[in-house]
């Protein structure tokens, strides 16, 4: 009786320590949504093409679905994985849409012109103020310059059918990747 107790107890301790360190617990699936899409539900997007056009990720998001954004670059091992879960989990959820948006490899380079310092100087305010826009990037101003940091990809954010963000992966001074653990969570709850 003795030895019972104790695997009972061994037991319950075990319990609450996987709960405590489950990135799932707490995890509850989304109610489904009015939108109930035909075909695959997946749709490609270059960033350069969504920055020209001033288009944010949330532009991305339609009505009555939920809305997932992965940014990706070709060469991310963890975009692929992600990614091959995709087919499985969108056959489950109707109500889901994917929107992959490409980034640019490699360095990027931008330039600016203009007749007077000050008009170049306003223009590259305007394009990190601009680029602070997108989640996937943290932009700080200094006296003297503006430095950019990348979190890497997959960059996810996830929209709901009312289209308003409830998961996003984060950069700034820490790198939150809250929107991918969602997505990750929610992949594992429709398996």
């Amino acid at each position: 009786m003795k030895n019972l107790i104790i695997i009972i107890i061994v037991i319950i301790a075990g319990a609450i320590y996987y709960q405590g360190n489950d990135p799932a617990a707490g995890f509850v699936t989304p109610v489904a949504a009015a939108g109930q899409r035909t075909g695959s539900g997946i749709k490609k997007y270059e960033f350069t093409e969504l920055f020209d056009q001033n288009k944010t990720f949330s532009k991305l998001a339609k009505k009555d679905y939920y809305t997932v954004i992965e940014g990706y670059i070709d060469t991310c091992t963890i975009c692929k994985k992600l990614e091959s879960d995709f087919p499985g989990f969108l056959k489950q959820r109707k109500d889901v849409i994917i929107r992959k948006v490409h980034f640019p490899e490699g360095s990027v380079s931008q330039s600016f012109s203009g007749s007077t310092q000050e008009e170049m100087m306003q223009q590259v305010a305007d394009y990190h103020e601009r680029l602070a826009r997108y989640n996937f990037n943290h932009v700080v101003k200094t006296d003297t310059e503006y430095r950019l940091s990348v979190c890497g990809t997959p960059h996810v954010e996830i929209y709901g059918p009312d289209k308003k963000l409830i998961a996003t992966d984060k950069c700034g001074e820490k790198n939150l990747k809250t929107g991918l653990n969602y997505l990750r969570n929610w992949i594992k709850s429709e398996s």
